[in-house]
């Protein structure tokens, strides 16, 4: 059995549609899933941790955020870790790219 590596998601975004889909689909692809939605007024977010394999689901969110429209305000960050293996992980989706954060340093 593989190393389950914890995922912590926010995403922010002002176009609701968006931000439902995305969280619909994220709930659909991993296990574990538990969904925070906070309701701030124009900007809807989302809270949520989720479960995956060893490490960041780096193709997995890739294919999520593929095809979005340019110009999107969409704003995801995600700390993942896993104890095991002593990884750490933190991943920002702005502008329409991801970045690793801690490989940047």
């Amino acid at each position: 059995m593989p190393n389950t590596c914890t995922n912590m998601l926010y995403l922010s975004t002002k176009d609701k549609g968006l931000c439902d889909r995305l969280t619909e689909s994220i709930v659909d692809s991993f296990y574990s899933c538990d969904v925070q939605p906070v309701d701030n007024g124009d900007v809807f977010t989302c809270e949520m941790e989720f479960d995956s394999r060893w490490t960041f689901p780096h193709k997995e969110m890739e294919e999520l955020t593929s095809g979005l429209p340019e110009g999107n305000d969409l704003y995801i960050r995600v700390l993942s870790y896993e104890f095991g293996c002593e990884y750490v992980g933190f991943n920002i989706y702005t502008g329409g790219e991801w970045c690793d954060k801690l490989a940047d340093r």
